[in-house]
């Protein structure tokens, strides 16, 4: 009888159909995922003056959404090791389209705020799940670079989102962008023929299934009638969610969970109150737009770069060397009164923004086991949205205390700072020879 760890062979497969076929699906589901989280901030003006709505009742609408994005992930990681984790991602993509669309249809902020909590459930489900789903399926020389490719897809999702809301919102009122949000129900059809993860197929029982799909994944690999299919002891272990905190996972856990708060908080922080900065430093709203509009196209060139940097020198080495350039350019930003040398800052600042929070999901998948790797992923997102609502605040708060623009952008750029010391006190298992022992 010959052992055949599955994993492996994925690993040392070559880039092919079935490949692509994979990043294409969690490439698109990512960008609608984008798509609906620039939803809200888009509506915003209109809603307020279609249902005579205060700030602070904007703010709870929200919070709503986040609260959902919350549960959501840490309710979808278990969820996708028990049902396996093609099902998770068609489901959290079904439901987050079907109840953005419903909140096209709210009479009012009641049912705005329950439609937009159950969109954000499954929202938060899809994108770490794709993200954990491309990390398991690609070619290891090059699985970084996929996995930070897929992260980018929600940048793009809300670039999509904008240009949507240029061309629909002023004509055809506020609904209309909730709506759009049916399309994704595509992506549904095109999801059902991703194969399931191959840990799940062999915790099935599935055999056959898994001797399919290593076929597709590597045509080299010949089959035999008396292959036993295991994972390597990396990649072997129990599926329930308090494996994150045995077997070594503990410290990895919770120094991942620290960053990705830091990071939500940073990007979140930044991102939210860059245009209003911006025009308290004397920028017209239009600069102060186009800031944005530069910040956020930051990711062509954060992305790529990023993704090889972290094939070739390791995630660890990677977030350590963006996060000290980006707390570097974050905090001069407020000190440049040249229009073209600011839009370069924020160019760079905005790529290696992108770059951090695409490595960081990469990052995060690839330092779990296949067993746990959806719950690992899901609750890491899941803990640093807690940021996202930290990050506006500390914000909110800077500004009412009438601190200075600078100050402003050094107490962010000092962010970053606190994701590189937990970083640096991880242990990047992706880069761990693994062991060839049978896992009976």
């Amino acid at each position: 009888m010959r052992s055949v760890f599955i994993n492996e062979v994925i690993d040392q497969s070559r880039f092919n159909k079935f490949y692509r076929n994979i990043i294409v699906i969690c490439m698109l589901t990512s960008i609608f995922d984008g798509f609906d989280l620039n939803c809200f901030s888009l509506v915003i003006p209109s809603l307020m003056a279609d249902w005579h709505l205060s700030p602070v009742q904007v703010g709870w609408l929200g919070s709503y959404g986040f609260a959902g994005m919350i549960l959501g992930s840490f309710a979808f990681g278990p969820i996708a090791e028990w049902i396996g984790r093609k099902r998770a991602i068609i489901a959290a993509t079904t439901i987050y389209c079907i109840f953005t669309v419903a909140v096209g249809f709210a009479r009012g902020v009641t049912e705005f705020a329950v439609y937009r909590f159950i969109a954000g459930m499954g929202l938060a489900g899809a994108f770490p799940l794709v993200v954990a789903f491309t990390s398991e399926y690609s070619p290891k020389p090059i699985r970084s670079r996929l996995v930070v490719w897929v992260t980018s897809g929600q940048a793009i999702g809300t670039v999509v989102a904008t240009l949507v809301g240029l061309a629909l919102l002023a004509e055809y009122g506020w609904r209309v962008m909730f709506y759009v949000a049916a399309v994704p129900l595509l992506v549904v059809i095109w999801q059902c023929f991703l194969p399931e993860s191959l840990a799940y197929y062999l915790k099935t029982g599935k055999k056959e299934k898994i001797a399919q799909v290593l076929v597709k994944a590597n045509p080299e690999f010949a089959l035999t009638a008396e292959d036993d299919y295991k994972l390597t002891c990396q990649h072997a272990g129990k599926d329930h969610p308090i494996a994150l905190f045995k077997a070594g996972e503990a410290k990895n856990t919770i120094l991942l969970w620290i960053m990705m708060i830091a990071n939500y908080v940073f990007t979140f922080g930044i991102v939210v109150w860059l245009p209003k900065l911006m025009t308290l430093q004397g920028w017209s709203l239009n600069f102060s737009l186009w800031f944005t509009l530069v910040w956020n196209a930051g990711f062509v060139v954060g992305i790529p770069l990023s993704g090889w940097a972290q094939d070739k020198f390791g995630g660890r080495r990677t977030l350590l060397a963006i996060m000290v350039m980006i707390a570097a350019f974050t905090s001069i930003l407020g000190t440049i009164t040249t229009p073209m040398l600011l839009s370069v800052m924020v160019f760079f600042t905005g790529a290696c923004q992108h770059a951090m929070m695409g490595v960081s999901g990469s990052y995060i998948a690839q330092n779990y086991s296949l067993t746990i790797r959806a719950t690992g992923t899901t609750w890491g997102y899941g803990v640093g949205r807690i940021g996202g609502i930290i990050g506006p605040m500390v914000g909110g708060v800077l500004l009412a205390n009438q601190i200075s623009v600078p100050m402003n952008f050094i107490v962010f750029a000092c962010v970053p700072l606190v994701s590189a010391l937990a970083v640096m006190l991880t242990t990047d298992r992706s880069r761990v020879t693994e062991s060839k022992l049978a896992i009976v």
